[in-house]
């Protein structure tokens, strides 16, 4: 089940991290409380009408769980039952390489390609601490323009996995200049979405 629009988390202002806050009546009022505009990683997240924004209270900023959440990609699940919200951030690493042996061991990594150039790689997901159960995950790769480069890959797991390797093969055609998009993405359960956990970027130029 998703979690409700409406719950929040509470964060001192000290505590932020990566998440850049600034906090003015400028950004407006939200039921009488002052309008926080929260950027992740300079991208500033944009709130949808009726959804509830991040606001000041007592000097402290406070977030809406899963908006924060999955901006820091992280995974929330919400129990209904125990009016109880989860936060899981698994460690995902991701790599790729040309030329792979038999045992997986890698020979030709890159991080960067010329454009026009098709090759064919293999992506390795390598995933620890993952503390709750999932129904599935995928490794998408999107071209510069948003487009999907090559077909996503889908595996169902439908339970625990907490620590695994994954290696996929893909061929991608690199026909745009820009920044090509690895992303590794998990769904909790069967009728929620995909949630992205990690991103590894291949540069074309």
């Amino acid at each position: 089940m998703k979690v409700p629009r409406m719950l929040t988390l509470v964060l001192s202002l000290s505590l932020l991290g990566n998440a850049g806050v600034f906090a003015n009546s400028i950004w407006g009022d939200y039921e009488g409380f002052s309008k926080v505009k929260m950027v992740v990683n300079n991208v500033e997240k944009q709130f949808k009408d009726g959804e509830a924004p991040a606001f000041l209270i007592k000097g402290n900023a406070v977030f809406p769980v899963r908006e924060l959440s999955e901006s820091l990609q992280s995974l929330v699940r919400w129990d209904n039952a125990k009016n109880t919200v989860s936060i899981y951030k698994p460690n995902v690493h991701m790599f790729v390489a040309e030329k792979v042996n038999e045992d997986y061991s890698i020979k030709s990594p890159f991080g960067k390609v010329p454009k026009g150039k098709k090759i064919d790689f293999a992506v390795f997901a390598q995933v620890d601490s993952l503390k709750t159960p999932f129904y599935s995950f995928k490794i998408s790769i999107d071209s510069p323009s948003g487009d999907q480069a090559a077909p996503a890959h889908e595996k169902v797991v439908n339970g625990s996995k907490e620590n695994f390797w994954y290696p996929w093969s893909f061929s991608v055609p690199f026909n745009e200049a820009g920044e090509y998009v690895i992303k590794f993405s998990i769904k909790l359960d069967e009728s929620s979405d995909y949630t992205v956990i990690s991103q590894k970027v291949i540069v074309s130029e």
